[in-house]
């Protein structure tokens, strides 16, 4: 792997430096990169709550959508969710409280446990996943014609491996 050559740059100017001249050219590719899978992943979601919308279901966003698809039939408590989805316990139950004022889910004791709650998708919450999982079928039909099945399955071998490059990858 060849190595880019840095030069001693003040952090006060270093933004008035050319990355070529700082030998970030690769550095940079590899962030458009990194902001492309970011953009791909955010018009993804995009697409989904596009049709959730169209069907009739608001007060969706990228967050609460996400924690619903996370959400168990049988109910979980916030703090599973919360560790599911790698956020705060505030944080989730913020989100829960937006899908609880929409009707998505609703809050019923937790018969394991007598102190705490679970949250459940509502009959509205579990139509609204049947609206995202289509939606999710015809985002991967249309994919898979426009990019063809081996292009797609290539595409995923590769961002395998460029995940695990960025776990690996030793930084200085």
């Amino acid at each position: 792997m060849p190595k880019y050559e840095r030069q001693d740059v003040s952090d006060e100017n270093l933004h008035l430096v050319n990355d070529d001249a700082l030998g970030l050219a690769q550095a940079d590719l590899t962030e458009r990169v990194a902001e492309a899978m970011r953009a791909v992943s955010r018009a993804y979601v995009a697409a989904v709550v596009s049709a959730l919308a169209e069907h009739g279901y608001r007060g969706l966003t990228p967050a609460t959508i996400t924690l619903l698809a996370r959400l168990p039939a049988a109910g979980a408590q916030t703090v599973m969710l919360a560790r599911a989805s790698r956020r705060t316990k505030q944080a989730t139950g913020k989100l829960v409280a937006e899908l609880e004022n929409n009707g998505y889910v609703k809050r019923v004791p937790d018969p394991a446990d007598g102190r705490a709650m679970l949250v459940q998708p509502t009959k509205k919450g579990i139509a609204a996943l049947r609206v995202g999982a289509d939606a999710k079928i015809t985002l991967a039909e249309h994919t898979a014609s426009v990019l063809g099945q081996d292009e797609l399955a290539r595409l995923y071998a590769d961002l395998g491996q460029l995940e695990k490059v960025f776990k690996d990858a030793e930084l200085e």
